[in-house]
């Protein structure tokens, strides 16, 4: 499914984890984290549509990763 420009227009989730990374709000460590993402009930995610709402996303668990 390609839009215009044949490009796919990125989730909102994905923009907004990525941001949250680049600014350290999210772990920039190797490990295992886990991030829950909630989003609103009109969101077109649940219509197997592309995430467009403004998704709470926040880090569940973080386990840091060997360093050897």
């Amino acid at each position: 499914m390609e839009q215009k420009g044949g490009t796919i227009p990125q989730h909102n989730y994905v923009r907004k984890i990525q941001q949250m990374w680049r600014s350290g709000a999210l772990p920039r460590h190797v490990g295992y984290h886990e991030v829950r993402v909630l989003h609103d009930d009109w969101c077109g995610i649940w219509t197997g549509q592309r995430c467009d709402c403004d998704p709470d996303i926040r880090l569940k668990f973080s386990l840091s990763g060997n360093n050897n």
